[in-house]
Order: structure tokens, then sequence, then C-alpha cells
């Protein structure tokens, strides 16, 4: 391939050869996607460096799927799941970009969620992904974000550097550093990619 721009590695896993055949049409005609390789389990060729996993988790069996984000962990992952017991689980331990699909994702719906988490993006479905807006105060503290912080979280979760954020909302950059690990304090988050899921799963931000 000769053009300049990126082209993205995914790696699709699925224990169905259907499946993975079907996910392979899917992706193949797009230009900025390059399908290398197929998993039937948890495990890829270690010279496969992916950027994007796509992964069918059938019956909410999460074992291959740990191990294979374990093994590939630079790789963003679109995740297809069966029900939002699954999805709840996936997202309360997301640490990196994230997709989560429902098994039923149609090409468009899945092809987006690859390009979307390729941004930094968390996409989420919410018939297997719900925000649950009536979940329990965060860290057993009645905290909230403040305006601001939602508005700064709301600009990380589409992936724009400190920077980016500073001239979006006219603060400097430092401002937006505070602000940041003001939020990942409140959130009890270890990176940004995790505060932007958990702040999904309890409806302090539309995605």
């Amino acid at each position: 391939m000769t053009s300049a721009r990126q082209i993205a590695r995914v790696a699709l896993a699925s224990p169905y050869p259907s499946v993975r055949a079907g996910l392979r049409a899917m992706l193949t005609p797009l230009d900025s996607i390059e399908v290398v390789a197929d998993a039937i389990g948890g495990d890829l060729d270690p010279s496969d460096a992916v950027d994007v996993l796509v992964v069918d988790i059938a019956q909410g069996e999460l074992a291959d799927f740990e191990r294979l984000a374990a093994a590939n962990a630079d790789a963003a992952i679109v995740a297809l799941v069966e029900d939002s017991d699954a999805g709840r689980r996936l997202l309360t331990s997301a640490d990196r970009p994230i997709a989560i699909l429902s098994r039923e994702a149609g090409p468009s719906e899945i092809s987006a969620a690859v390009l979307g988490v390729l941004s930094g993006l968390i996409v989420l479905d919410p018939t297997v992904a719900p925000m649950d807006t009536k979940a329990a105060p965060l860290n057993d503290y009645d905290q909230t974000l403040t305006e601001r912080e939602r508005q700064v979280i709301e600009l990380v979760a589409l992936g724009l550097p400190n920077k980016s954020i500073a001239v979006e909302l006219g603060i400097s950059e430092h401002t937006v550093k505070f602000h940041v690990a003001s939020i990942l304090d409140k959130l009890d988050a270890a990176s940004r990619t995790e505060a932007v899921a958990i702040a999904a799963r309890h409806g302090l931000l539309a995605l």
C-alpha cells in the first residue's frame, strides 16, 4: 500500500468461522482498515501486531477475551457481546479505547466503532452497555463533577489532548491538567481512558 494515510491493522477473534468470515467481509472493503489476523480463541501469532482487536464474545465467555487483550495491550478493542451483563463487565474494567456493541451489529456500526476507537473514543451501544444514571455515588461518596470538569471529560472522550482542550474551552493548558487530575481523583481512575469509561457508565457524559 503506497498511500500516506495510516492503515489500521485489525485482528478478528471468534470461536465461530462463520462469524470471522462475516466480520472480514464487513471490514475488508474499507480503505483505512487492513484485516491482518484471525484468532480462534485467545491467541494471536506474536508477529501480528495490531491496532484494533474485534472480538466476538459468545455466551458471555470473557476468558479468551481477557487473555487476548492482555497479550495485545496497545490495541484498542471492539467487543461484540450478547447482553448487558457482559457489556457492563467490560465497561467497568476498560483500560483503553473500547467499543461495546451487540453481536447483532451491522457493517456500518462495526466499521464506525473501529474508526472510533482508533481515534481514542469510547463507543457504546446502549442496548448492551447502558449508561446507568441510577448508579450508586462514585467511590461510595456523593462526589460529582463540576460543570467545567464535565466539559473537560467530554472533550477527553473525543480523544483531544490537553492543548486542544485548552483551546476549545479558552483556558490554559495548565488549568486543563488541573481539571484532568481532579477528574481522575474523583472517579478513582488510573488513566484518561478509564475515567471516560467510568463517567459513561455512571451517566456523567453522553457519547
